[in-house]
C-alpha cells in the first residue's frame, strides 16, 4: 500500500533544503559568536588579574630586597620615641639610616675631671673600710688611671723589700736602650757562673742557674727568663749588660725616686722590729715606673711589645691579676720575699680605661698577702673601670 501524501517535486525539494541549511547555519553562527566572546572577555579578565598578581608581587620582591618595611595602615609616626594614640602605643618603625659610630654611654652624664677624682676617692673610701680590717701586717697602695692621670693611694712612700717585682723597672730600661738602637734583642750574653755582683749567680727562681758556666743566650731570651718565671740569673745578666745596677738606679730615680733602691733605708716591718736595708722601694716609685713602661709602650708599640706580652704570659697567676675578670690583659710582675714576709705586686690593667695598680704588703702570711691584693683590685676595678668618657 502506498503512503498518501503531498508529493514535491524535486525544484521543491531542492529549494526547502537551501532554505533550510541557511536557517541551522545563522543559528549556529550566532551562538559561535557569543561563545567566541564570553571566551575572549574570560581571557581579557584573566589576563587583567595576571597583570595584578605580578605588579603587586614586583612591589613585594623589591621592597623585601631594598629592606624598607612593607606599607601599613599605621599613621606616620616621628622619627624617635613611641606615641600613643586612642589608647593604643605606636612604635615607629626602623630605617635603613646606619648606626652611628659608638660613642660613649649617655644612660648617665658624662664627668669631669672633678667628678671623676671624687668617685674614685669614694673607691678609695672602700678601700680603707676593707683595710680596717686587716688586723696585722703592711700595705702600701697607689693607682692611676691612664686616661685622664687621677690617681689614688694608701700609705704609698713607706719603704718595703722590692724583690722582684723591681724587674719591671729594671727591664723596662734595657728596652728603652734597645729602642734606642743602643742594644739589639739578638745579641748574645754569656752566662757567668760566679757569685752575683762578680757574675750572675743568684739563688732563688729561674733555670739559668742550671746552665752550664759560659752558655750563651740572647737579650730577647734573658729578658723573657727575666720577667716570665722571674730568673735572677738572666736578670743579673741583664744588669750586667746595662753596666750594673748604678748605672741603671739614677735612671729609675728619674721616674721616682722617693725611696733610693741602692741607699739604706730605716724603719719598722709590721712584727714591729727595726729594719734597716738597701733594695727598698714604695707603692709610688713601683706604680709610676710601670705608667712610665706605659707610656713607652704607647710612643713606640712595637719596641716594648715584647716586654709589655712576657709581662701578661707570666708564670704566676696570683695577687692582684686574680680580683681581676679572666679576659682582660693584666702586664704585671709579683715580688716575693719569704725571710722579709714581703707579697708586692705592680701592673698595668688593660681595662676600658686602663690603670696602673701597685700593692705592696707585709705581714705573716703570704695567702692573706695575696688575697689582700686581689681583694683591693677588685674593689678599684669595680668602682672606677667604667667611667665614662670626659
Amino acid at each position: 500500500m502506498k503512503r498518501s501524501g503531498t508529493r514535491r517535486s524535486d525544484s521543491e525539494r531542492i529549494d526547502l533544503t537551501v532554505r533550510d541549511y541557511g536557517t541551522s547555519r545563522g543559528i549556529a553562527s550566532a551562538r559561535l559568536v557569543r561563545k567566541r566572546r564570553i571566551r575572549r572577555q574570560t581571557r581579557l579578565l584573566a589576563g587583567l588579574v595576571l597583570v595584578l598578581l605580578l605588579t603587586a608581587g614586583g612591589i613585594w620582591l623589591v621592597k623585601t630586597i631594598s629592606g624598607k618595611p612593607a606599607p601599613t595602615t599605621e599613621p606616620s609616626q616621628p622619627t624617635s620615641g613611641s606615641t600613643t594614640t586612642a589608647g593604643v602605643t605606636v612604635t615607629p618603625k626602623p630605617t635603613s639610616t646606619p648606626a652611628p659610630s659608638p660613642v660613649p654611654t649617655t644612660t648617665q652624664p658624662q664627668l669631669t675631671a672633678v667628678e671623676r677624682q671624687v668617685l674614685l676617692e669614694q673607691a678609695g673610701d672602700d678601700v680603707v673600710r676593707y683595710l680596717e680590717q686587716v688586723t696585722t701586717g703592711r700595705v702600701g697602695i697607689y693607682f692611676q688611671n691612664l686616661v685622664q692621670g687621677e690617681s689614688w693611694s694608701y700609705d704609698d712612700q713607706i719603704p718595703f723589700v722590692a724583690a722582684s717585682s723591681i724587674k719591671l723597672g729594671l727591664n723596662t730600661y734595657l728596652y728603652n736602650r734597645i729602642a734606642a738602637g743602643e742594644i739589639r734583642l739578638d745579641e748574645q750574653l754569656r752566662y757567668d757562673n760566679r757569685s752575683y755582683p762578680t757574675g750572675d749567680y743568684e739563688a732563688g727562681t729561674g733555670t739559668v742557674q742550671n746552665l752550664p758556666n759560659g752558655t750563651e743566650l740572647s737579650v730577647r731570651e734573658t729578658a723573657k727568663l727575666s720577667i716570665t718565671i722571674s730568673d735572677n740569673c738572666a736578670t743579673n745578666m741583664i744588669i750586667r749588660r746595662l753596666g750594673g745596677i748604678d748605672a741603671i738606679n739614677p735612671w729609675l730615680n728619674e721616674i721616682s725616686g722617693i725611696v733610693d733602691y741602692r741607699q739604706k733605708v730605716s724603719y719598722t716591718n709590721y712584727a714591729g722590729q727595726s729594719q734597716n736595708g738597701r733594695h727598698r722601694t714604695c707603692a709610688r716609685d713601683l706604680g709610676l715606673q710601670a705608667v712610665r713602661l706605659y707610656d713607652l709602650w704607647q710612643e713606640n708599640p712595637q719596641a716594648y711589645a715584647p716586654l709589655i706580652d712576657d709581662l701578661s704570659q707570666t708564670e704566676f697567676d696570683f695577687g692582684i691579676i686574680k680580683g681581676l675578670p679572666d679576659d682582660l690583659v693584666v702586664a704585671h710582675k709579683i715580688g716575693t720575699n719569704g725571710a722579709y714576709a714581703t707579697e708586692n705586686d705592680v701592673g698595668i690593667i688593660f681595662a676600658g680605661e686602663p690603670f696602673v695598680l701597685c700593692v705592696l704588703t707585709e705581714m705573716a702570711s703570704a695567702e692573706r698577702a695575696r688575697k689582700i691584693q686581689a681583694d683591693i683590685a677588685a674593689i678599684l676595678y669595680e668602682k672606677v673601670s667604667g667611667w665614662p668618657w670626659p
